[in-house]
């Protein structure tokens, strides 16, 4: 006999730990029991539209028939094995696909199992190319240099170098010290200048410090383009390409984190494909399967990769139980299939006009602050006065009124604090996407979400 939802929550509530998730949950909470396209289904056949793409991974679809077949294909043939001397040639085709996706001047593959172990890979790679470089006590590269608002994950060094309160203060006594650099948040700009002529003033600091202690920093890891857990914070290339120039100039490696702007997301492939300075490292998950299967990989060039070389003492000693798992290399290696043969990006680009055609009438509202769009990125960041810029307090608060009532009709959104956004599925459909956001305006339009 089929359980109920009820008696499902009931379980649930009795033995899940949610990710997140305060107690008691805000919001709404369902049993999902299948998922198509854009849209999943909860257990009596209602459809909801994943605003979000689940966690910002499933850039396909949900069950791609594709991706499904290339899971049950590999399943039959080989599941799990030691990568550790061997091998399987689902991973090296992978392998070699991201490298010619990537381009100079990345060479190697790394893989390990979603976002935050490929920073975590990032970070040790970083400290011991200086140690096997030389780098002694005495001269060490032991500092990292990241982006306030800046999120990297949850494992402890991607705790580390993030910096968002809510989610790293109650780690700080285990982190490791780490530079900060000035957010480029333009909306709130700490200097009070605007864009473009403040000439990237909010870096001068950085510059400074570089200046005074650079030789210490063994890397700098940043989200490239989009702060994405910081609030969808896009920002100018400008930014991203001074940062850069300055680690560079301080003879450190750069990591870009491309765990959420990679696979499309940003409008190109990757992120970086808009910056004349490329990173040394790059680190990538979350659609690098579509979202169906967990992996992720952690990219370095051929200078990073050969102070590796030499023997025992040299050797990366990292790895993970599922590192280069069959099925999760299976589905990436269709995944990036369907984006070439279906030409997903190109399809796009009807999306992110349409997006782009939403942007004005958004602007007007009156507890609308800014609005963000970049590529398959759309952000609104809701505040309590225009002028002043006031945020609600709770921040959450208005956000998740408007989710409540987007639920209700059959739109998942999922707020970050006092931003609400839309980041579709590549699969959706103009029309579902206009009647989202025609749905999300006639909310953001109410003023009882804001009293």
């Amino acid at each position: 006999m089929l359980a109920t939802s009820d008696n499902i929550l009931a379980r649930d509530a009795a033995t899940v730990w949610h990710p997140f998730m305060p107690e008691p949950w805000l919001g709404p909470k369902a049993v999902f029991t299948r998922g198509r396209g854009a849209h999943l289904f909860d257990e009596k056949g209602k459809s909801y539209y994943d605003a979000t793409s689940s966690w910002w991974c499933n850039t396909h679809g949900h069950c791609h028939p594709r991706l499904v077949e290339a899971l049950r294909r590999q399943a039959g043939e080989l599941d799990q094995m030691l990568f550790s001397p061997h091998t399987h040639p689902v991973a090296v085709e992978l392998a070699e696909a991201l490298i010619r996706k990537l381009g100079p001047p990345f060479e190697k593959v790394f893989f390990s199992d979603d976002g935050s172990t490929a920073v975590e890979a990032a970070l040790k790679m970083a400290l011991q190319y200086w140690r096997n470089r030389g780098h002694s006590r005495n001269e060490p590269r032991d500092r990292f240099l990241s982006v306030h608002l800046g999120y990297h994950g949850d494992t402890m060094g991607a705790v580390s170098v993030g910096f968002l309160d809510d989610f790293h203060r109650p780690f700080s006594p285990a982190k490791f010290e780490v530079e900060q650099a000035t957010a480029p948040y333009c909306y709130r700009c700490p200097l009070g200048q605007q864009y473009p002529g403040c000439a990237e003033a909010c870096l001068d600091e950085t510059e400074r410090k570089l200046a005074e202690m650079g030789g210490r920093i063994a890397a700098l890891i940043v989200e490239p383009l989009v702060l994405g857990a910081g609030g969808m914070i896009a920002y100018p290339v400008s930014y991203l390409e001074r940062l850069t120039e300055l680690a560079k100039r301080a003879g450190a490696l750069v990591i870009f984190d491309e765990v959420f702007t990679g696979f499309g997301r940003t409008g190109t492939f990757f992120a970086m494909e808009r910056c004349r300075h490329l990173p040394d490292i790059v680190c990538l998950s979350k659609g690098l399967t579509g979202g169906m299967i967990p992996l992720a990989v952690t990219a370095a060039s051929a200078e990073v990769y050969d102070a590796f070389r030499g023997g025992r003492e040299k050797a990366f000693y990292h790895g993970h139980t599922f590192t280069a798992n069959a099925l999760g290399c299976a589905v990436a290696r269709e995944s990036l299939k369907v984006f070439e043969e279906e030409d997903v990006l190109t399809r796009n680009r009807k999306l992110e006009a349409v997006l782009a055609s939403e942007t004005p009438r958004f602007r007007d509202l009156p507890w609308v602050g800014e609005v963000r769009h970049l590529g398959m990125i759309w952000a609104l960041e809701l505040v309590m006065d225009r002028k002043s810029r006031l945020m609600p307090s709770p921040a959450n608060g208005p956000g998740w009124k408007i989710a409540e009532k987007l639920w209700e009709q059959g739109v998942w959104i999922r707020p970050l604090n006092n931003v609400v956004y839309v980041l579709p599925p590549y699969c959706t459909t103009e029309s579902d996407l206009r009647d989202v956001l025609s749905m999300l305006y006639s909310e953001v339009s109410k003023d009882e979400h804001f009293g």
